[in-house]
């Protein structure tokens, strides 16, 4: 497969930048102008405990309140536990639900932003249409899935 990696001898108007991260040992990413920030999480029981996973519940954070996905939990059948790391992270969306209240994403880790050529993103390889999945990629050597944050939000 090619790398969606960005190449300097590319065309500036084929490229786009994602955010990349990590769940459940897995590498994901979202495009980076859709995330207004990234805060690590210190208190996550309340979160962790909710009864629907994606809607988690809300956190302030700089005095605005931001709707929690719980994207471990979400990810994962429910009949398996979900491990959850010391540290998790929050992205934050500049997407805002009807109520003013911004987007977050629990995640385990943050990586960095990649400038990544989205023709060359592939289908899912298991062939099922998930709508909040845009597709994947391959960034160095890891395959990434490229999530769908409009999807998510609803």
């Amino acid at each position: 497969m090619a790398s969606g990696v960005d190449r300097d001898d590319d065309d500036a108007a084929d490229r786009a930048t994602v955010l990349t991260f990590t769940l459940g040992g897995k590498r994901y990413c979202v495009g980076a102008a859709s995330v207004a920030s990234v805060v690590g999480v210190t208190a996550d029981r309340s979160v962790a405990t909710a009864d629907d996973p994606w809607n988690a519940g809300s956190v302030s954070v700089a005095g605005e309140r931001v709707r929690v996905v719980d994207l471990p939990r979400a990810f994962t059948a429910a009949a398996r536990t979900t491990t959850r790391i010391d540290e998790p992270k929050l992205l934050i969306f500049t997407a805002t639900d009807a109520d003013g209240s911004y987007y977050g994403w629990l995640v385990d880790d943050v990586d960095a932003a990649r400038t990544i050529r989205p023709d060359r993103l592939e289908p899912t390889r298991t062939g099922t249409h998930l709508p909040h999945v845009r597709g994947y990629l391959e960034i160095g050597d890891d395959d990434v899935i490229w999530l769908d944050e409009r999807a998510i939000h609803g």
